[in-house]
């Protein structure tokens, strides 16, 4: 009867040692998943602000391009 109770401690022990491996490779696979995530966030507001900017600018250019006409069509528009 030791014997089985050594050999399960020992399975067990084993057991828990696996377990812990993977729970670091998991927990470090977490930590750098959070860190592309956080660079992609970053990325993409990055890339709105840009997009918004762009935008506006463009908007501001056909608004003064308008009131420099005097609301006169462009000639080198197409349509």
């Amino acid at each position: 009867m030791a014997e089985l109770t050594i050999l399960a401690g020992l399975v067990l022990t084993v057991a828990a040692a696996a377990l812990l491996l993977i729970a670091r490779r998991t927990r470090r696979d977490v930590r750098r998943a959070d860190w592309l995530l956080t660079r992609a966030s970053l990325a993409c507001a990055e890339a709105q602000r840009a997009s918004i900017m762009v935008g506006g600018s463009q908007l501001v250019d056909h608004l003064l391009g308008i009131v420099a006409r005097d609301g006169e069509p462009d000639a080198d528009a197409a349509g």
